[in-house]
């Protein structure tokens, strides 16, 4: 009896639908709401029959530190390992996909639970910058051209708490896949139209990830960068990825 149940499980675990691990973070400061827990719920209710993969979230408070915790808590409570483990947080009013995080916080105010950090090392034995590890240019060319346009293909996560996330999880788990994304903030006008696309783009990405089955994790300096759009100078989207990745030693979309 055993036996046959074990066998049945393992059958169960080889035919599910691969999963996906979504965290987004509670509202900022006084703010009414923070749109990536928005996005997250709607994504799991326009995704609960999605025949790819399964999708679960992972609330997370916007708390230096805690929100690593929290993110381990949900990956730990899982039945087998996601696919894909994805952070979501809010920034500007583009969808805006990280290919890096860096060994730094530096807040101008204090997180949800007043800690104010000011160019203070995340990890004192860790790197100054870790590339994330998903493939993110199969994401990226999952889209149509025009939704690639509208996409900021960025080198700096901040020095926020998403930051602090981003780094700690790619450091503490290298051989997870674990990238980082932020959509449109609360504040946007039209804020629902953008939600709308960023919806639909983020299902053929998702879509798109779970399907990748080579990638390495991303380059952080303009050497290694160039070494790949020459490798992929053929490939019109890969190629078109690649001029859009900045390294560490480019301009960033933050300064300090």
């Amino acid at each position: 009896m055993k036996t046959g149940f074990l066998l049945l499980l393992l059958s169960f675990s080889a035919w599910s639908r691969p999963l996906v691990l979504v965290g987004h973070f509670d509202a900022f400061g006084k703010a009414p709401f923070n749109n990536s827990e928005n996005i997250a719920n709607r994504l799991l209710e326009k995704l609960k029959d999605h025949p790819e993969f399964e999708l679960k979230l992972c609330a997370l408070n916007t708390i230096f530190d805690k929100s690593t915790y929290q993110l381990e808590d949900c990956l730990k409570a899982q039945t087998r390992t996601p696919k894909l483990v994805l952070g979501l947080g809010e920034a500007n009013c583009h969808l805006k996909i990280e290919t890096m995080a860096r060994n730094l916080d530096n807040t101008a105010g204090a997180d949800n639970d007043g800690n104010e950090r000011h160019n203070s090392v995340i990890l004192p034995d860790a790197d100054e910058v870790i590339g994330l590890n998903y493939p993110l240019a199969q994401m990226y060319c999952s889209l149509q051209e025009k939704e690639r346009k509208d996409l900021q293909v960025s080198n700096h996560a901040g020095t926020f708490v998403c930051n602090n996330l981003a780094f700690q999880f790619a450091h503490l788990y290298p051989d997870l896949t674990f990238g980082f994304i932020h959509v449109p903030s609360h504040h946007c006008r039209n804020l629902e139209r953008k939600d709308v696309v960023t919806l639909e783009n983020l299902e053929k990405m998702l879509t798109a990830a779970v399907k990748a089955t080579e990638f390495k994790r991303l380059s952080t300096t303009k050497a290694e960068l160039k070494k790949l759009r020459e490798t992929n100078k053929n490939n019109q989207c890969l190629s078109e990825f690649y001029k859009r990745t900045k390294g560490i030693d480019e301009k960033s979309f933050w300064t300090f």
